[in-house]
């Protein structure tokens, strides 16, 4: 009687804890990729950028993506175009903007209309720290993981109270 009472206790204990888990979203953060030398303020991907963006697609493979988000920028959407269709998951777009309180509003809806799962935002480098520093990343990990190059990509997993940041090693630099 008392090892079943105690086995009991145990068990719904261990499926409590199993229960109270965080879901943990995951934001994989991508600069588009290196566009092609113009005076045209929002130019197209060059040779090197397109391969870099099939080599995003690529390394995601085996990744359930349920989003993908991308600024307006003819740069930012050619860097996921192939991602979207090897995923079939329609592009959504947002604004891109120099409001750092607009930057975070847009990820914090992005967060909770997709957690659990696992999203990937490509936009202009100068707010993919904002928004991971919203997401609760500090401004020192941000600098050592990301260096703002064409290519980049930064995942940040996302719980109830932590986020963590890593550098992806895509293989987005150029051949030798």
């Amino acid at each position: 009687m008392l090892k079943t009472t105690l086995f009991s206790v145990l068990l719904a204990a261990g499926m409590q804890a199993f229960a109270a888990e965080p879901e943990v979203t995951t934001v994989i953060f991508v600069n588009p990729a290196e566009v092609i030398e113009s005076p045209v303020t929002d130019p197209g991907l060059s040779a090197n950028g397109k391969e870099q963006a099939v080599n995003l697609s690529t390394s995601l493979q085996s990744t359930a993506v349920a989003a993908i988000y991308t600024t307006y920028l003819n740069r930012a959407v050619q860097t996921v175009e192939a991602l979207s269709k090897s995923k079939q998951v329609p592009l959504d777009y947002f604004r891109d903007t120099d409001d750092p309180e607009m930057i975070k509003s847009i990820i914090a809806a992005m967060v909770k209309k997709y957690k659990g799962k696992t999203i990937v935002i490509c936009g202009d480098a100068r707010n993919i720290p904002v928004m991971a520093k919203s997401l609760g990343i500090k401004t020192k990990d941000i600098k050592e993981v990301y260096d703002k190059t064409c290519g980049e990509a930064l995942m940040v997993k996302v719980g109830d109270r932590t986020a963590v940041a890593q550098k992806l090693n895509m293989n987005f630099q150029k051949k030798v």
